[in-house]
């Protein structure tokens, strides 16, 4: 039998101290946290504010949707990676830059051009059914129509009063600056609600108005 280490005197803190025999059990948890800690979820993302459209790629350590995270309220300020950064109504002038820090509050709409899959133990969280509402909203850089998905036992006016959100989230998005620039659709995006100036929903039958009568008609 090979000699053993002698015991370790207990100091008077209680403290005991580490001698390894066998494999490092606690070192291969360690490892494995890490590796767990390092595991990103990246997104390509667009942000639009008044004079800029910047985009670059989101890390999230947790999968969500960017609605989720944006609403999360967690930071104002976020870091995009391989970012640009470009006058809205000039996007070819562009600057490249390594790393970007955004405020969020001053974003006006943010769209996700690209998202990793969800991983397999991802749960989508139970939400009341929501029906889509085409809608035109607009800000004061541009104007846009999309899909709004509100409850089908509210009205818009009451869904709106009722969400806590800062962001609603929209598809089918198309985007129509009311300056300089071309039109551009996106799939996805999360529109600030405080930033929205007008809204309306197409389709919506008009108010009756009652016509003038005719100067001197007689009234019956």
């Amino acid at each position: 039998r090979p000699p053993q280490p002698p015991l370790a005197k207990v100091p008077l803190n209680g403290y005991i101290p580490y001698v390894p025999s066998k494999p490092d059990i606690r070192n291969l948890v360690q490892c494995s946290v890490l590796s767990f800690a390092r595991k990103m979820f990246t997104f390509q993302i667009e942000v639009y504010t008044t004079g800029l459209l910047i985009s670059g790629t989101y890390d999230l350590p947790l999968y969500r949707r960017v609605s989720n995270a944006l609403n999360s309220g967690m930071y104002r300020y976020i870091t995009l990676h391989d970012a640009t950064i470009a006058p809205f109504s000039q996007p070819q002038y562009t600057k490249q830059v390594p790393q970007l820090l955004v405020d969020w509050s001053n974003a006006l709409l943010v769209a996700v051009l690209a998202e990793p899959p969800p991983p397999p133990d991802f749960q989508v969280e139970e939400m009341p059914p929501r029906a889509p509402q085409p809608m035109m909203f607009f800000t004061t850089a541009f104007a846009l129509r999309a899909n709004f998905y509100r409850r089908p036992d509210f009205d818009l006016a009451e869904t709106l009063e009722r969400t806590n959100d800062a962001f609603l989230a929209i598809s089918n998005v198309h985007i129509f600056p009311l300056g300089v620039g071309q039109p551009v659709a996106r799939d996805f995006a999360c529109l600030n609600r405080a930033h929205i100036q007008a809204m309306y929903a197409p389709g919506d039958p008009a108010m009756p108005v009652r016509k003038p009568s005719a100067p001197g008609a007689s009234e019956g």
